[in-house]
């Protein structure tokens, strides 16, 4: 009996710890995330205002970091593209698509508008993504009151940023 107990708690041990670690390693790619998000738009506002067009940045943004990806990834690539079914990609394309259009009218907002006022707009994403995950796939993702409190308080402070 004491057996069993200390064997269901390092079963339980050893899950809650993959958890903590799983979720720490998904708030630090998360922050660096920000990190390249917001570095990257200081630059796009630069090249996009004194250098050429929206389009023309777009294109050789989205260039640049698919050969940084192919470079670093290329082995996941290589196994993913084998293994994975002809169909699965029709959404991977359909989400490369849907990218270069957020990214190429976001540098086009930053042409027309302070980076301050655009880069807080295009931050509002997560609220088209909460409603398209509550339309679409609400099986894979829960939305809660808590969620929807977040996104509240997300349109609130994209109006203040907006506004003042």
């Amino acid at each position: 009996m004491q057996e069993e107990k200390n064997s269901l708690s390092k079963m339980l041990q050893k899950r809650i710890s993959e958890q903590l670690d799983n979720r720490w390693i998904g708030i630090a790619a998360a922050l660096i995330s920000a990190l390249g998000y917001g570095s990257g738009a200081i630059v796009s506002k630069h090249v996009v205002t004194n250098h050429t067009g929206p389009v023309t940045a777009t294109a050789f943004s989205l260039l640049f970091g698919g050969i940084l990806v192919f470079a670093l990834f290329y082995r996941d690539l290589m196994f993913d593209f084998k293994s994975s079914p002809t169909k699965a990609w029709i959404p991977v394309i359909f989400t490369g698509i849907s990218a270069s259009i957020g990214v190429t009218f976001w540098f086009l907002s930053m042409v027309k508008l302070p980076l301050v006022v655009s880069a807080p707009l295009v931050g509002a994403y997560p609220l088209v993504s909460i409603i398209l995950a509550w339309i679409f796939i609400r099986k894979l993702d829960r939305i809660t009151w808590k969620t929807i409190c977040g996104a509240i308080l997300v349109v609130i402070g994209i109006t203040l940023v907006s506004v003042g």
